[in-house]
């Protein structure tokens, strides 16, 4: 692992990547029981976007709840993060930094995806569904930032 790079962007990935996973686990649960009202700080447009046939997929009762793709996309980043705290390598072929940039940049997409379907079709704003897309888009960011930095030192060795 590179020395000239500081830890910091990919301890808030990590940290990020955790609160993501809280979130989906919370909005998993929810799916889970049905019966059990969600608590939703602001409004309450969460029940609204958890009952929407868009909180599957695909649309409808036979998809798979949108949360559980949360959650598996949340663990990926959090150990990739943990990892990339100790190495950038893994078996000697796979660079972490590029593919974090891909699956952080694939999860970002999807929650423009999910903001999108819950601002245009269903007109309700979920707080925890807005909450975990700001959480993905900051660990783009900081993905981005530490993938920038790592490709500046690759040129330099």
């Amino acid at each position: 692992m590179d020395t000239n790079r500081s830890l910091l962007p990919r301890m808030g990935i990590v940290l990020l990547a955790l609160f993501g996973l809280f979130d989906s686990l919370y909005l998993s649960l929810s799916t889970l029981r049905p019966e059990d009202p969600m608590y939703c700080p602001v409004g309450g447009s969460c029940t609204a976007v958890q009952d929407s046939p868009w909180s599957r997929l695909p649309p409808g009762e036979g998809g798979l709840p949108v949360a559980f793709i949360g959650v598996g996309g949340y663990l990926v980043l959090f150990l990739l993060g943990m990892i990339m705290l100790q190495t950038d390598m893994v078996g000697g072929r796979l660079s972490l930094p590029p593919t974090l940039l891909v699956v952080s940049s694939a999860g970002a997409l999807f929650s423009l995806y999910l903001i999108a379907i819950q601002v245009f079709v269903i007109h309700s704003i979920c707080f925890w569904c807005a909450l975990s897309a700001l959480f993905q888009w900051s660990i783009w960011g900081l993905t981005l930032f530490d993938w920038s930095v790592w490709r500046r030192v690759q040129r330099n060795e």
